[in-house]
């Protein structure tokens, strides 16, 4: 005889309610609260103190000094303002170079598997060494990339991780060489789940080439763009060993991004307040750039379906 045992007011709200989800996850909620949240409090709680390993007396004055000194120090506007640029040019040219190879690539049958592998090949070498092999293609005198342009006039050879002109330009390259495989899996991905019946309808109503990509592959694209945008922002924005390898914030600060700003104030001038200061900035700057740019996505999305 089935039992007419009704269940628990926890079984409703919690095992068979809207809590369930929540309570899957919260074993991963708890250790990401471990290995990143109390980083972070510590973080803040150092930023109110005088951990400087030059002025050792003055650790445990607490206060805004840290700051106060943050809004009137000009390195961080020019490390802030380079992050921004190193950010934006890795973002647009992951893009651009992501989604030309996906697009040469999604109707390829032979060998399509070797082909994909070559363009993945970057996202299996690390930073550093990244670093390393970019740092002697861009060496100025036997650099692989001054011999393949000696024969353009006009150009010439350039010192091109010495010269402020180029320094970051050259940084942003290596970069978007290390990070594009990533948006390349699902921009990839992207048109592979695009159907067909829309370029044959296309197609059939005459739209060329350059129609079909403007009104077709982009629009289905644009979710999957948004993620990628994000993850590209991100990882340019917080970009660490390929910058300090390359030029170490050189020359005259002119690739000193706010990692590397941070890095050096802790570490060469030993102030480590201040740096987890600059630490907190960064943070701040990260998840207000990534909300900027969420807010801007329903206004671009109502207008590409109008």
């Amino acid at each position: 005889m089935p039992s007419s045992r009704r269940p628990s007011r926890f079984s409703r709200v919690v095992l068979d309610g809207p809590l369930f989800p929540f309570l899957m996850i919260l074993p991963a909620l708890i250790v990401l609260g471990l290995v990143i949240g109390l980083p972070i409090l510590e973080a803040l709680r150092l930023s109110f103190d005088t951990i400087a390993l030059r002025r050792p007396a003055m650790a445990g004055t607490y206060g805004f000094h840290n700051y106060l000194k943050l809004f009137t120090d000009p390195r961080t506007y020019s490390a802030l303002w380079l992050s921004c640029l190193y950010m934006a040019g890795t973002v647009v040219g992951s893009i651009i170079l992501a989604l030309t190879a996906a697009l040469l690539t999604r109707r390829v049958v032979r060998f399509s598997g070797l082909t994909r592998l070559i363009f993945l090949l970057p996202w299996t070498v690390p930073a550093v060494v990244t670093a390393l092999v970019w740092g002697v293609m861009y060496d100025g005198n036997f650099g692989v990339i001054n011999r393949l342009i000696d024969f353009i006039p006009f150009i010439g050879g350039h010192n091109w991780l010495v010269e402020r002109q180029t320094a970051l330009a050259s940084l942003i390259v290596a970069q978007v060489w290390n990070e594009f495989p990533m948006a390349y899996v699902f921009f990839l991905a992207g048109l592979k789940a695009i159907p067909d019946e829309l370029y044959e309808a296309a197609a059939i109503d005459r739209a060329n080439a350059l129609q079909q990509f403007l009104f077709i592959t982009l629009p289905q694209l644009r979710y999957i763009m948004a993620v990628i945008v994000i993850l590209v922002m991100i990882m340019g924005f917080k970009s660490f060993p390929i910058i300090y390898i390359l030029t170490g914030g050189g020359p005259a600060g002119a690739t000193e991004t706010l990692t590397i700003l941070t890095y050096n104030t802790a570490f060469r001038s030993l102030d480590f307040s201040y740096a987890a200061t600059l630490g907190i900035l960064a943070v701040l700057a990260s998840i207000l750039l990534v909300l900027g740019y969420l807010k801007l996505l329903p206004r671009s999305g109502n207008e590409g379906t109008t």
